[in-house]
């Protein structure tokens, strides 16, 4: 008999999501219905498969613990793109790709030690083929160098495969849907065109550094016209072997790659767009160039969460 916590759980979401349009105008969606299945009700939060209604794109997502349970549900080992998430304050992700789906990412297991959840998109007929992953791969990691998260791929992706035209429209809407269940599963792809409150509080950088936060949502939105700059030179001997530098550096540049900034000088950018952080210690990292405690770099930042706790 099979006890009651294990029985697989579907769950239909329908919800309103804003417009996703890409710059052709591929898809347009506003309304989407969602479904939600739990292989094993007792892991609900670490285990469940999603998809939208309309689409055969389907995606796993999963914990450690839960992967190797992956492996026996359907269509999980199809030709796939997969993401690795931490969960750390300071976030990261190691976007990658796999011609025979959840088996690739095993190897993850004992490669990289960073991630705590995961989440791999197939399609259910198999539609998917190297160069269709190959592409999707080369854009999501275009796509989080625009926001919060710190890339954990050593090759960048710099040059686009060859598509043709009619390829390269059905991956663009393929992505965009891809997109829309990673915000569904609460993976935020908004760095920029945040709305602002009337009565919202901003909170600056000490001098001589030029930089303002504000809070939205129990996010850290650093502010439009911000300047970040490079890490310290000495940064590159630290205890830490230079991950701080090299971490740094890199998310420096993806700022300017992907035109979210634009140099000033040799060492520093200026902002385009307001982008968002799950948390006080990155911006200030960026900002400063310094490892940072954001919320006691952020001038009164430390002194409003002590009378929130109050």
């Amino acid at each position: 008999m099979m006890h009651a916590s294990n029985i697989p759980t579907i769950i239909l979401l329908n919800k309103s999501s804003r417009n996703y349009i890409s710059k052709e105008e591929y898809l347009i969606q506003k309304d989407s219905t969602v479904l939600l299945y739990f292989p094993d009700s007792a892991n609900a939060s670490s285990l469940k498969v999603i998809q939208d209604s309309t689409s055969q794109i389907r995606g796993f997502y999963f914990t450690k613990s839960q992967m190797q349970k992956v492996e026996s549900l359907e269509y999980a080992n199809n030709y796939a793109v997969y993401f690795l998430f931490s969960d750390l304050e300071e976030p990261s992700v190691y976007i990658g790709q796999s011609v025979n789906g959840i088996t690739r990412i095993k190897s993850h297991l004992r490669e990289k030690e960073f991630w705590k959840f995961g989440i791999l998109f197939v399609t259910d007929n198999n539609s998917f083929d190297k160069l269709s992953i190959d592409y999707l791969e080369y854009q999501f990691i275009r796509e989080f160098a625009k926001t919060q998260f710190n890339l954990e791929n050593r090759d960048l992706r710099q040059v686009e495969p060859n598509l043709n035209v009619f390829n390269r429209s059905t991956l663009r809407a393929f992505a965009k849907q891809i997109e829309f269940l990673l915000e569904a599963l609460g993976i935020s792809f908004q760095p920029i065109g945040i709305e602002v409150s009337n009565h919202t509080e901003y909170f600056h950088a000490p001098e001589p550094y030029r930089a303002s936060i504000y809070l939205q949502d129990g996010k850290f939105i650093l502010q439009k016209g911000s300047v970040i700059k490079q890490p310290i030179t000495s940064s590159r001997s630290w205890s830490d072997g230079g991950r701080f530098y090299n971490r740094y550096m890199r998310h420096f540049q993806n700022f300017i790659d992907t035109e979210q900034a634009e140099i000033i000088r040799d060492n520093e950018a200026q902002l385009l767009h307001d982008v968002e952080f799950t948390s006080p210690s990155t911006p200030a990292d960026l900002c400063s160039g310094q490892s940072n405690n954001g919320w006691k770099f952020w001038i009164g930042l430390e002194e409003k969460r002590k009378k929130e706790i109050k």
